[in-house]
């Protein structure tokens, strides 16, 4: 669920500009516009997805332009993917020998609608994937 709402969260954040060239006097500041860009993102998580936190580009990310601006959203995107497997998969005490590991056909599948989530939000973004 988590995976959906960041997915949701992410075109949020590409449809409304977030991602858009700005043109400003001052330097830009790459680690400033992803910092920015990770608070807005997890202000809308913890809203629940709700685009209206991920509204418009942060004023930090003036000057940046749109190729870094996208790389910075995939990678935001790629932190939640992470954290989400994390709390996904159980976290197994080496010392119970009692404990069995994850279903293969369950994390394939939490793989495949995480790829799939994935894919939905570069479609919406309107980029397509480099290898």
């Amino acid at each position: 669920m988590r995976t959906r709402i960041a997915a949701a969260v992410l075109a949020a954040l590409l449809s409304t500009g977030a991602v858009a060239c700005g043109g400003s006097d001052t330097e830009a500041d790459p680690a400033a516009c992803k910092a920015a860009m990770k608070k807005q993102f997890d202000e809308a998580m913890k809203k629940g997805g709700d685009a209206s936190a991920a509204d418009g580009r942060p004023e930090a990310c003036a000057g940046i332009d749109d190729k870094t601006a996208q790389r910075f959203a995939k990678e935001l995107m790629g932190d939640a993917m992470d954290d989400a497997m994390k709390s996904a998969v159980p976290d197994i005490d080496p010392d119970d020998v009692t404990a069995s590991p994850p279903n293969a056909d369950d994390v394939q599948e939490s793989l495949d609608a995480i790829e799939s989530d994935l894919d939905d939000v570069l479609d919406e973004a309107g980029i397509t994937p480099t290898p």
